[in-house]
């Protein structure tokens, strides 16, 4: 089967959300709460956010905060949109994928 026969279909980006304080306007949450050093997968939250971004142009789901904390889905996508993706994608693959193994040594 060949991924690359059907065009892609535009997916929504799971990157932060905007959320409603009491009595405030809504806001986006951009924040890291655990500092990329202390999660299981040490990569910026801004690069997650980046390849999520890419991948949901390109068709596929990517969730920013299930790649933060889960290493095996981490790796699973990274390794996905290194070896089908294209344009920015699997250069961005190939350095998440340097901190995913970096974690694993670790």
């Amino acid at each position: 089967m060949n991924f690359r026969s059907r065009p892609p279909q535009q997916q929504p980006s799971l990157a932060p959300r905007r959320i409603t304080f009491e009595g405030g306007a809504p806001r986006l949450v951009v924040d890291e709460l655990i500092p990329s050093v202390e999660r299981p997968l040490q990569a910026e939250l801004q690069q997650l956010e980046r390849f999520s971004a890419l991948m949901a142009a390109q068709g596929w789901p990517a969730h920013v905060s299930r790649m933060a904390y889960d290493r095996i889905y981490a790796g699973e996508r990274f390794a996905f949109a290194k070896r089908v993706g294209w344009g920015e994608l699997p250069e961005l693959a190939r350095q998440l994928l340097a901190c995913w193994r970096v974690g694993q040594s670790a």
